[in-house]
């Protein structure tokens, strides 16, 4: 039987999730692992349709909904939740000057991330001066990169589009997290055998010749 937590099966980290690990207590801040941006764009928008569109797509992005907790030995495991629950804050910026509203997010890119059965993403709407209006995100290194932040917007902006103007096509599905870490996870387990096969194969061998130089 998996093994589960909170009710949800869980997994064990990738090779790349351990060395985040490792590092980390090293760094001056916590905050180091994070990834913040936002995306805006000179047009009205919908807020409710937005704020929609933007739960439709942790729906259908297992990573963006994954948590991690600790085992009693002290080893993490992760985790993908059901669902974003969290209300998606709104922050208005218009009635500023756009310097300060960049200083505020910067600001939120510097809070760390509670490690624990806790989200790992943050989005916020965010209305700005001169009539840009769009989110901002951050996320944790553990989950996200450059490629996968591109994929989660874009999916937000595909879903608001093809709800908001006709013609737009939805978006495809996406692929799943789950499905990848596993995959991750078997070929890593292929390649530390691979290795201990190289490795004593290589024992076995005579030592090279020293070489010689004229």
């Amino acid at each position: 039987m998996m093994r589960k937590h909170k009710g949800y099966p869980v997994y064990p980290l990738t090779v790349a999730q351990k060395f985040h690990l490792f590092y980390l207590p090293y760094c001056p801040s916590a905050a180091v692992m994070n990834i913040g941006t936002r995306l805006t764009i000179q047009s009205e928008i919908d807020w409710d349709l937005l704020k929609q569109s933007i739960y439709q797509a942790y729906d259908r992005c297992e990573g963006m909904r994954v948590r991690f907790a600790k085992d009693k030995d002290g080893t993490y495991y992760q985790y993908v939740v059901d669902k974003e629950e969290r209300d998606i804050e709104f922050v208005d910026f218009s009635q500023g000057t756009l310097e300060e509203a960049d200083k505020v997010m910067q600001q939120w890119t510097t809070v760390p991330f509670p490690m624990e059965d806790a989200p790992l993403t943050r989005v916020v709407m965010i209305s700005l001066p001169d009539g840009f209006n769009g989110v901002y995100f951050l996320g944790h290194h553990m989950i996200v990169d450059a490629q996968s932040l591109i994929g989660f917007l874009k999916d937000i902006i595909e879903l608001y589009c093809s709800q908001k103007y006709e013609g737009v096509p939805a978006p495809k599905e996406m692929a799943s997290y789950i499905e990848q870490i596993q995959k991750d996870l078997a070929y890593e387990a292929g390649s530390k055998a691979q290795l201990g096969t190289w490795s004593s194969s290589r024992r076995r061998s005579s030592p090279p010749s020293p070489s010689t130089t004229a």
